[in-house]
Protein backbone atom coordinates (compact mmCIF):
# COMPACT_ATOMS: atom_id res chain seq x y z
CA UNK A 1 0.00 0.00 0.00
CA UNK A 2 1.54 3.37 -0.94
CA UNK A 3 1.19 6.61 0.98
CA UNK A 4 -1.32 8.43 -0.43
CA UNK A 5 -3.79 5.33 0.03
CA UNK A 6 -2.31 4.61 3.61
CA UNK A 7 -2.89 7.96 4.69
CA UNK A 8 -6.70 7.91 2.85
CA UNK A 9 -7.65 4.98 4.58
CA UNK A 10 -6.23 5.59 8.45
CA UNK A 11 -8.52 9.15 8.15
CA UNK A 12 -11.58 7.37 7.38
CA UNK A 13 -10.66 4.59 9.92
CA UNK A 14 -9.96 6.71 12.61
CA UNK A 15 -13.11 8.62 12.24
CA UNK A 16 -15.40 5.55 11.55
CA UNK A 17 -13.56 2.87 14.10
CA UNK A 18 -16.47 0.24 14.45
CA UNK A 19 -17.40 0.78 10.55
CA UNK A 20 -18.99 3.46 8.39
CA UNK A 21 -18.83 4.52 4.65
CA UNK A 22 -16.69 5.38 2.42
CA UNK A 23 -17.99 7.81 -1.06
CA UNK A 24 -16.76 6.26 -3.95
CA UNK A 25 -13.60 8.11 -5.11
CA UNK A 26 -10.51 6.17 -7.09
CA UNK A 27 -8.85 5.64 -4.06
CA UNK A 28 -12.07 3.99 -2.58
CA UNK A 29 -12.22 1.72 -5.49
CA UNK A 30 -8.33 0.73 -5.25
CA UNK A 31 -9.22 -0.20 -1.29
CA UNK A 32 -11.62 -2.29 -1.98
CA UNK A 33 -10.26 -4.09 -5.41
CA UNK A 34 -6.52 -4.29 -3.96
CA UNK A 35 -7.45 -5.57 -0.25
CA UNK A 36 -10.95 -6.73 -0.61
CA UNK A 37 -11.83 -4.04 1.75
CA UNK A 38 -15.80 -3.51 2.61
CA UNK A 39 -18.60 -3.65 -0.03
CA UNK A 40 -20.22 -1.20 -2.54
CA UNK A 41 -23.34 -0.48 -2.02
CA UNK A 42 -26.47 -1.09 -4.62
CA UNK A 43 -25.84 2.55 -6.12
CA UNK A 44 -22.19 1.95 -5.90
CA UNK A 45 -22.52 5.94 -4.10
CA UNK A 46 -20.36 4.19 -0.97
CA UNK A 47 -18.12 1.66 0.11
CA UNK A 48 -19.72 0.05 2.94
CA UNK A 49 -17.43 -1.67 5.49
CA UNK A 50 -17.81 -3.04 9.28
CA UNK A 51 -15.15 -3.95 12.09
CA UNK A 52 -14.65 -7.12 10.29
CA UNK A 53 -13.28 -5.11 7.70
CA UNK A 54 -11.49 -3.15 9.74
CA UNK A 55 -9.72 -5.83 11.78
CA UNK A 56 -8.99 -8.23 8.50
CA UNK A 57 -7.53 -4.61 6.92
CA UNK A 58 -4.94 -3.99 10.03
CA UNK A 59 -3.76 -7.66 10.19
CA UNK A 60 -2.91 -7.42 6.04
CA UNK A 61 -1.17 -3.88 6.57
CA UNK A 62 0.65 -5.29 9.86
CA UNK A 63 2.49 -8.12 8.03
CA UNK A 64 2.74 -6.39 4.85
CA UNK A 65 3.86 -2.93 6.71
CA UNK A 66 4.55 -3.76 10.06
CA UNK A 67 2.28 -0.76 11.43
CA UNK A 68 -0.96 -0.35 12.79
CA UNK A 69 -2.99 1.56 9.99
CA UNK A 70 -5.18 2.97 12.81
CA UNK A 71 -2.61 4.39 15.17
CA UNK A 72 0.77 4.30 13.52
CA UNK A 73 2.21 6.92 10.74
CA UNK A 74 3.09 5.09 7.51
CA UNK A 75 6.65 4.02 7.67
CA UNK A 76 9.78 5.28 6.44
CA UNK A 77 10.82 3.05 3.27
CA UNK A 78 14.18 1.15 3.56
CA UNK A 79 16.48 -0.75 1.45
CA UNK A 80 15.23 -4.04 -0.21
CA UNK A 81 17.82 -5.99 1.22
CA UNK A 82 16.40 -4.91 4.85
CA UNK A 83 12.99 -5.41 3.62
CA UNK A 84 13.39 -9.01 2.25
CA UNK A 85 14.51 -9.90 6.43
CA UNK A 86 10.93 -9.30 7.39
CA UNK A 87 8.60 -9.07 4.18
CA UNK A 88 8.29 -11.82 0.97
CA UNK A 89 7.36 -8.96 -0.87
CA UNK A 90 10.97 -7.16 -0.78
CA UNK A 91 9.85 -4.23 -3.10
CA UNK A 92 6.57 -3.32 -1.09
CA UNK A 93 7.68 0.06 0.48
CA UNK A 94 11.28 -0.19 -0.38
CA UNK A 95 13.32 2.23 -2.01
CA UNK A 96 14.95 2.09 -5.54
CA UNK A 97 18.67 0.07 -4.95
CA UNK A 98 20.04 2.97 -7.05
CA UNK A 99 19.71 5.54 -4.34
CA UNK A 100 22.55 4.95 -1.82
CA UNK A 101 24.99 5.11 -4.90
CA UNK A 102 26.11 8.01 -7.06
CA UNK A 103 27.98 7.54 -10.15
CA UNK A 104 31.30 9.23 -10.12
CA UNK A 105 33.99 9.62 -13.48
CA UNK A 106 37.36 11.37 -13.79
CA UNK A 107 39.66 12.10 -16.57
CA UNK A 108 42.55 10.19 -15.22
CA UNK A 109 42.62 8.17 -11.31
CA UNK A 110 39.93 8.06 -9.01
CA UNK A 111 41.59 9.44 -5.75
CA UNK A 112 39.17 8.78 -3.15
CA UNK A 113 39.68 6.97 0.33
CA UNK A 114 43.39 7.97 0.03
CA UNK A 115 43.72 5.54 -2.72
CA UNK A 116 44.28 5.45 -6.47
CA UNK A 117 42.48 3.60 -8.49
CA UNK A 118 43.12 3.32 -12.34
CA UNK A 119 40.48 4.00 -14.84
CA UNK A 120 39.16 2.30 -17.08
CA UNK A 121 40.59 1.59 -20.48
CA UNK A 122 37.01 1.66 -21.98
CA UNK A 123 34.64 4.91 -22.53
CA UNK A 124 32.62 4.27 -19.91
CA UNK A 125 29.80 6.63 -17.56
CA UNK A 126 32.22 6.26 -14.70
CA UNK A 127 31.82 3.95 -11.58
CA UNK A 128 28.81 3.60 -9.52
CA UNK A 129 30.01 3.74 -6.16
CA UNK A 130 27.90 3.43 -2.38
CA UNK A 131 27.79 7.08 -1.10
CA UNK A 132 28.77 6.29 2.45
CA UNK A 133 31.80 4.04 2.08
CA UNK A 134 33.80 7.46 0.61
CA UNK A 135 35.23 9.01 3.37
CA UNK A 136 37.47 11.38 1.60
CA UNK A 137 38.30 12.73 -1.77
CA UNK A 138 41.43 13.79 -2.88
CA UNK A 139 41.02 15.23 -6.14
CA UNK A 140 41.66 18.98 -6.49
CA UNK A 141 37.73 19.91 -7.04
CA UNK A 142 34.46 18.17 -7.47
CA UNK A 143 32.02 19.12 -10.32
CA UNK A 144 28.58 18.15 -10.26
CA UNK A 145 27.02 17.42 -13.28
CA UNK A 146 23.67 18.26 -14.92
CA UNK A 147 23.34 15.68 -18.10
CA UNK A 148 24.42 11.89 -18.34
CA UNK A 149 26.02 12.32 -21.28
CA UNK A 150 28.93 14.19 -20.08
CA UNK A 151 30.16 11.38 -18.23
CA UNK A 152 30.83 9.19 -20.81
CA UNK A 153 32.52 12.39 -22.55
CA UNK A 154 34.56 14.31 -20.18
CA UNK A 155 37.44 14.13 -22.80
CA UNK A 156 35.34 16.19 -25.26
CA UNK A 157 34.89 19.10 -22.84
CA UNK A 158 37.16 22.04 -23.66
CA UNK A 159 38.93 22.65 -20.85
CA UNK A 160 41.78 25.40 -22.27
CA UNK A 161 39.89 28.82 -21.73
CA UNK A 162 39.00 28.22 -18.01
CA UNK A 163 40.05 31.76 -15.78
CA UNK A 164 43.03 31.17 -14.05
CA UNK A 165 42.42 34.58 -11.76
CA UNK A 166 39.63 33.60 -9.58
CA UNK A 167 39.27 33.88 -5.89
CA UNK A 168 38.97 30.40 -4.01
CA UNK A 169 37.15 29.63 -0.86
CA UNK A 170 40.22 27.53 -0.23
CA UNK A 171 44.06 27.57 -1.11
CA UNK A 172 43.50 24.69 -3.34
CA UNK A 173 44.52 24.94 -7.35
CA UNK A 174 41.18 24.48 -9.75
CA UNK A 175 42.70 22.01 -12.00
CA UNK A 176 39.30 20.14 -13.77
CA UNK A 177 41.63 17.82 -15.42
CA UNK A 178 42.44 16.48 -12.18
CA UNK A 179 38.45 16.60 -10.96
CA UNK A 180 35.67 14.30 -9.26
CA UNK A 181 32.76 14.68 -11.94
CA UNK A 182 29.78 13.89 -9.73
CA UNK A 183 26.75 13.11 -11.72
CA UNK A 184 23.51 14.86 -10.27
CA UNK A 185 21.06 11.90 -11.26
CA UNK A 186 17.94 11.35 -13.28
CA UNK A 187 15.12 13.66 -11.58
CA UNK A 188 12.75 10.51 -11.72
CA UNK A 189 10.77 9.23 -8.40
CA UNK A 190 12.55 5.56 -8.55
CA UNK A 191 16.17 7.65 -9.26
CA UNK A 192 16.39 10.92 -6.92
CA UNK A 193 19.15 13.35 -7.03
CA UNK A 194 18.97 13.61 -2.81
CA UNK A 195 22.51 11.26 -2.74
CA UNK A 196 24.49 13.37 -5.31
CA UNK A 197 23.74 16.20 -3.30
CA UNK A 198 24.38 15.31 -0.29
CA UNK A 199 27.61 14.18 -1.34
CA UNK A 200 28.59 16.75 -2.82
CA UNK A 201 27.73 19.13 -0.22
CA UNK A 202 29.82 17.30 2.41
CA UNK A 203 33.21 18.42 1.07
CA UNK A 204 31.64 21.99 1.31
CA UNK A 205 34.74 24.36 2.40
CA UNK A 206 37.05 21.66 2.27
CA UNK A 207 37.52 21.26 -1.60
CA UNK A 208 36.20 23.32 -4.21
CA UNK A 209 32.55 22.84 -5.53
CA UNK A 210 31.61 23.21 -9.35
CA UNK A 211 28.16 22.71 -11.18
CA UNK A 212 28.14 22.34 -14.52
CA UNK A 213 25.03 22.80 -15.68
CA UNK A 214 22.78 23.83 -19.50
CA UNK A 215 22.68 26.94 -19.97
CA UNK A 216 19.41 27.35 -19.13
CA UNK A 217 16.90 29.32 -16.70
CA UNK A 218 16.64 25.69 -15.09
CA UNK A 219 20.68 25.69 -14.83
CA UNK A 220 21.41 28.28 -13.29
CA UNK A 221 18.76 27.62 -10.72
CA UNK A 222 20.41 24.25 -10.40
CA UNK A 223 23.93 26.04 -9.58
CA UNK A 224 22.27 28.15 -7.47
CA UNK A 225 21.08 25.78 -5.29
CA UNK A 226 23.36 23.40 -5.44
CA UNK A 227 25.70 24.64 -2.91
CA UNK A 228 28.52 25.07 -5.45
CA UNK A 229 31.43 27.69 -5.49
CA UNK A 230 31.30 27.86 -9.12
CA UNK A 231 29.15 27.60 -12.09
CA UNK A 232 30.60 26.19 -14.74
CA UNK A 233 29.01 27.70 -18.10
CA UNK A 234 30.09 29.33 -21.49
CA UNK A 235 32.95 31.81 -21.80
CA UNK A 236 31.26 33.44 -24.68
CA UNK A 237 27.15 33.17 -23.11
CA UNK A 238 26.07 34.74 -26.75
CA UNK A 239 27.04 31.64 -28.19
CA UNK A 240 23.63 30.70 -27.39
CA UNK A 241 22.11 31.86 -30.31
CA UNK A 242 24.75 29.33 -32.59
CA UNK A 243 23.02 28.00 -35.75
CA UNK A 244 20.93 24.65 -35.17
CA UNK A 245 18.03 23.59 -36.88
CA UNK A 246 14.77 23.38 -35.02
CA UNK A 247 13.27 25.66 -33.34
CA UNK A 248 13.36 26.76 -29.73
CA UNK A 249 11.20 25.43 -27.06
CA UNK A 250 12.82 24.96 -23.69
CA UNK A 251 12.86 28.42 -22.94
CA UNK A 252 9.59 29.03 -23.00
CA UNK A 253 8.81 25.48 -20.70
CA UNK A 254 11.13 27.14 -17.96
CA UNK A 255 8.75 29.49 -16.61
CA UNK A 256 8.89 28.62 -12.79
CA UNK A 257 12.88 28.32 -13.16
CA UNK A 258 12.98 32.22 -14.93
CA UNK A 259 10.56 33.31 -12.41
CA UNK A 260 13.16 31.93 -9.45
CA UNK A 261 16.06 33.57 -11.37
CA UNK A 262 13.91 37.15 -11.14
CA UNK A 263 13.42 37.20 -7.34
CA UNK A 264 17.09 35.74 -6.84
CA UNK A 265 18.03 39.44 -8.56
CA UNK A 266 15.18 41.39 -6.49
CA UNK A 267 17.80 40.32 -3.52
CA UNK A 268 21.27 40.67 -4.80
CA UNK A 269 22.47 44.39 -3.88
CA UNK A 270 25.35 44.21 -6.48
CA UNK A 271 25.00 42.04 -9.68
CA UNK A 272 26.44 38.54 -9.49
CA UNK A 273 28.56 36.84 -12.51
CA UNK A 274 25.42 34.80 -13.35
CA UNK A 275 23.14 37.67 -13.77
CA UNK A 276 25.03 39.09 -16.71
CA UNK A 277 24.43 35.42 -18.11
CA UNK A 278 20.93 35.33 -17.24
CA UNK A 279 20.52 38.85 -18.95
CA UNK A 280 21.87 37.60 -22.05
CA UNK A 281 19.69 34.31 -22.28
CA UNK A 282 16.52 36.61 -21.65
CA UNK A 283 17.77 38.56 -24.59
CA UNK A 284 17.88 35.72 -27.22
CA UNK A 285 15.11 33.25 -25.50
CA UNK A 286 17.34 30.39 -26.31
CA UNK A 287 19.04 27.75 -24.28
CA UNK A 288 22.28 25.58 -24.89
CA UNK A 289 22.57 22.01 -23.34
CA UNK A 290 25.96 20.62 -21.78
CA UNK A 291 25.68 17.79 -25.47
CA UNK A 292 25.89 21.51 -27.79
CA UNK A 293 29.08 22.76 -25.73
CA UNK A 294 30.98 19.12 -25.64
CA UNK A 295 29.78 18.32 -29.76
CA UNK A 296 30.82 22.27 -30.82
CA UNK A 297 33.92 22.65 -28.62
CA UNK A 298 32.76 25.29 -26.82
CA UNK A 299 34.84 27.33 -24.77
CA UNK A 300 34.08 27.38 -20.88
CA UNK A 301 34.67 29.68 -17.99
CA UNK A 302 34.42 29.55 -14.44
CA UNK A 303 32.02 31.62 -12.34
CA UNK A 304 32.37 32.52 -9.16
CA UNK A 305 28.59 32.07 -7.80
CA UNK A 306 27.46 34.49 -4.28
CA UNK A 307 27.40 32.52 -1.09
CA UNK A 308 25.52 34.06 0.81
Amino acid sequence: MNKQLYNFTQDKLQKNRQGGQIKNSALAIRLHKDYHFGQFDLSKKHLTFNLTDILALSKEIQRTLGVEIRNDSYPNKTSRVTNAGVNRSEKENSYAVSKDFILINSLSELKINKTIYKSSPFTSLGNYIKADEIQSVEHSVIVLVENLAVMANLKLINLTALCDEIDLPIDLPIDLTKALWLYRGDVKPQQTTNTSYQFFRRFKGKIPLICFSDLDPKGIEIALTSQADFWLTLKNTHEVAMALLGSEQEWYKQKSAIDFLLKQEKTNEEKQPWQYSFDILQHHKKTLKQEHMLKHKLELALLKINDK
